[in-house]
């Protein structure tokens, strides 16, 4: 009989400050109750650490069962631990103040993903992943707006009483006056895409479905299809954006937004004039025209049982 672990990364800094303790007392609960299984609960402490713990999982003999309880920063890292470790299984247990990613399984409810009963019976599913050099992302990647957006974002989240959620609509709010259109081309394993229009509002792939607290960027996105989902808003005025913001939030731009284009894709190729602002899951990076590659089923995802 294979060996099984089950480890809990919890990131006490995400979310409410009792959240962290909450769960710490309810994995030693269901532990307590069921004795023959062997678990670990670990801290984090600075960036990095929840990397660094699943990256240790390659040691143990048998499967390692990761919680990465946090929000989708810590689910990022979890992420970025786990890729090429064969004996790792990884489940998002959503405490922080964005978790994004989980809203892309909509029948599942999110009180599902919070329970730890739940997650430790859960059944694992092969997810897709997202390769930038050597950053993986499991949800959404864009450019433009949004990773402008995305970059002061991080700033807006330390203004008092502020959440995931706000920080995110105020920093769009000052992204949207000062840095609505980039000059950026892109172009797909098919060739050059949105060819003779380089100015865009942005443009976002997506491997999940859900953004910036609530955006549902690609509505058709599916974590295990091999393929990821490809939307760009053409260079439209300011007035013209806000007409349709609501419709992009609801995730029916595709239908019902003239400016938007969609495709499907294996591989693509950002290009501009010098380094691009990008957002990978919720994280901010600049690289200069990055390339961006679906690896198929390179993740164990755990899903919690309904």
């Amino acid at each position: 009989m294979s060996r099984v672990k089950h480890l809990f990364i919890i990131n006490p800094a995400a979310g409410k400050k009792s959240a962290a303790e909450k769960l710490t007392s309810e994995v030693k609960a269901y532990f307590s109750a069921h004795p023959g299984e062997q678990h670990e609960i670990r801290l984090t402490e600075k960036a990095g650490d929840a990397k660094g713990f699943v990256a240790e999982c390659k040691e143990f003999d048998g499967e390692v069962r990761v919680y990465a309880c946090g929000g989708d920063g810590t689910f990022h890292e979890a992420v970025n631990g786990a890729v090429g470790i064969q004996n790792v299984a990884l489940c998002p247990i959503p405490v922080g103040s964005g978790n994004d990613f989980v809203r892309t399984f909509e029948d599942i409810p999110k009180e599902k993903f919070l329970d730890v009963a739940s997650c430790v019976t859960g059944t694992t599913v092969p997810c897709d992943v997202m390769r930038v050099g050597d950053v993986y992302g499991v949800n959404l990647i864009s450019v433009g707006l949004d990773a402008v957006t995305c970059k002061r974002q991080k700033g807006m989240k330390r203004i008092p009483f502020v959440s995931g959620g706000a920080a995110y609509k105020l920093a769009l709010g000052t992204a949207f006056i000062t840095s609505m259109h980039s000059k950026i081309s892109f172009e797909t394993e098919d060739g050059p895409f949105d060819a003779g229009d380089e100015r865009v509002v942005l443009g976002v792939v997506g491997n999940g479905r859900w953004y910036g607290g609530g955006f549902k960027a690609t509505p058709y996105a599916d974590i295990s299809d091999g393929l990821m989902d490809l939307v760009t808003v053409k260079k439209v005025s300011r007035f013209t954006f806000l007409r349709y913001v609501g419709i992009y939030k609801r995730g029916k731009h595709i239908e019902d937004m003239p400016y938007v284009r969609y495709k499907r894709c294996k591989k693509l190729r950002v290009i501009a004039d010098g380094p691009i602002p990008m957002q990978i899951d919720g994280e901010a990076f600049e690289i200069e025209n990055p390339e961006i590659e679906l690896l198929p089923a390179a993740l164990k995802l755990i899903l919690p049982k309904i």
